[in-house]
């Protein structure tokens, strides 16, 4: 099932209509507005093109793809709400989506992407898997309550250290008073600037309403079902309105594990990586997931079809990737795939992006040298030889697009933070090998982005009708 519209924790929790694309004829739902919309434009560039033509055009277009009219109808995926169609394009799109992406788990990369880690557990500490949440040494009660109560609010921006708050005062955490004040526990934990507050106050109140009715702490979850990971996941995501998703879930349940809170849990391994831009990001690059066509600008994908295909199948081929490598090395393979999600999520965030600078000096053309930055004057090589000359970057690159060795050293390594996943790689990517960066191959490819439904700022409010045309969405 597509579980996922997102803007932060906005959620699609019905089930969207899956399309067996094998038997499906030409005529499927939405396909005739596609052919009419095609046949009108065609008719606009018969003969010299006019200033009417290009009007008439531009505004086909722009009722093709986001104007709506009574007759079009509705579509009833977000919960079974019954929302009229934005345009017949989405109409189109809910229909066709899985045809026109056909995205797919490659096999032959996922079993090199599991060679790769085999080779990483060898090579590296196995705590390049594993969190670096520093706990401040509060116990594992404590862990559970500040987690459980701060994985729903982890959207629209990052989170400081609620390890630390919670040793500051303990209280802010009880389940009682998080019920009785809502808004003290997110001005205390320092989200109310984050946007999306009635909907952080709906999540606060309704998570401690869980613990009270159960009369249970944080920790407890796990007891009151049986240590049973499945059922864990079950209860977060069967209870209304508490923020938790398949994905919060499956990412509060691998942190209790990760960080000892819960260490002997049943059905572990059915606990999937979480998904992000980050996880899919380096999926994409991986090819472990591979689709027909580039994907679209999230102005196309409306009501976040193509996001939920990309996120669900993505999810599917990091297990595929941790299944393989439980095949050829089961001895150091991990316990469940969601425990790959941190490296991976690293590995996107501080690696799988342009932070290498190629630099050419102002005085001499053969003069060229990476940094880590794009903020440095002088050239380098100039200065070894007691120069002085400046230097300008003339292009970013991914880190794997160099080699090491040509990269910014220092005595201690890489001229970068001992704290990113990149120095303990000593400058080259477990998965250099599935990406191929030097091929033709490769492709920096971006993880899809997506618009909420019913945001502040989300296809709903952006839905006009042909009659009064304007329309879209303002940031």
């Amino acid at each position: 099932m597509l579980k996922y519209a997102r803007r932060g924790s906005d959620r699609i929790k019905g089930t969207f209509k899956r399309i067996n694309s094998g038997s499906i004829s030409y005529k499927r739902v939405g396909m005739e507005l596609f052919k009419t919309f095609l046949k009108d434009l065609k008719g606009y560039a018969e003969g010299e093109i006019t200033l009417e033509d290009v009007q008439q055009s531009i505004s086909r277009i722009n009722k093709f793809l986001y104007q709506s009219y009574p007759e079009l109808g509705a579509t009833t995926v977000f919960d079974g709400e019954v929302l009229q169609y934005i345009s017949e394009f989405h109409k189109f799109w809910e229909n066709n989506y899985q045809r026109v992406l056909n995205t797919r788990i490659n096999k032959k990369q996922c079993k090199i992407a599991a060679e790769c880690l085999k080779s990483a557990t060898k090579k590296y500490d196995p705590d390049i898997f594993f969190l670096t949440h520093d706990t401040f040494g509060i116990d594992k009660n404590a862990i559970a309550q500040v987690r459980f109560f701060t994985s729903s609010q982890d959207f629209r921006g990052p989170l400081k250290n609620q390890y630390q708050k919670y040793l500051d005062d303990p209280s802010k955490f009880d389940a009682e008073f998080v019920h009785g004040d809502p808004i003290a526990f997110l001005k205390y934990i320092g989200v109310t600037g984050f946007s999306q507050t009635d909907k952080r106050l709906d999540y606060a109140k309704n998570s401690a309403e869980l613990l009270l009715n159960k009369e249970v702490n944080a920790h407890d979850l796990a007891e009151i079902c049986n240590n049973d990971a499945l059922k864990i996941r079950n209860l977060l995501i069967s209870t209304p309105n508490i923020g938790y998703g398949r994905k919060k879930a499956d990412m509060f349940i691998r942190d209790m594990f990760a960080l000892g809170v819960w260490p002997h849990l049943s059905n572990f391994d059915k606990i999937d990586v979480a998904s992000d831009v980050n996880t899919m990001k380096v999926a994409l690059r991986m090819r472990i997931i591979e689709t027909d066509v580039p994907l679209l600008s999230s102005f196309l994908d409306i009501f976040c079809y193509q996001y939920g295909e990309v996120d669900e199948k993505s999810a599917l081929a990091w297990r595929s990737v941790w299944e393989e490598w439980k095949k050829i090395d089961p001895q150091n393979a991990l316990k469940s795939p969601c425990l790959i999600d941190f490296l991976i999520f690293r590995i996107g965030r501080e690696c799988c992006k342009e932070i290498l600078n190629l630099y050419q000096c102002e005085s001499n053309n053969d003069h060229l040298f990476y940094w880590f930055s794009s903020n440095l004057k002088s050239c380098l090589t100039c200065r070894e030889q007691d120069k002085k000359s400046n230097a300008h970057p003339t292009k970013k690159l991914l880190p794997c697009q160099v080699d090491s060795s040509e990269m910014p050293r220092g005595e201690s390594g890489l001229k970068i933070s001992d704290k990113k996943i990149l120095h303990v790689f000593d400058g080259e990517c477990i998965f250099k090998n599935v990406c191929r960066p030097g091929t033709p191959e490769f492709k920096k490819v971006s993880p899809p982005k997506s618009i909420s439904i019913k945001g502040r700022t989300g296809w709903l409010s952006a839905r006009t009708t042909i009659e009064e045309g304007g329309g879209g969405l303002m940031s």
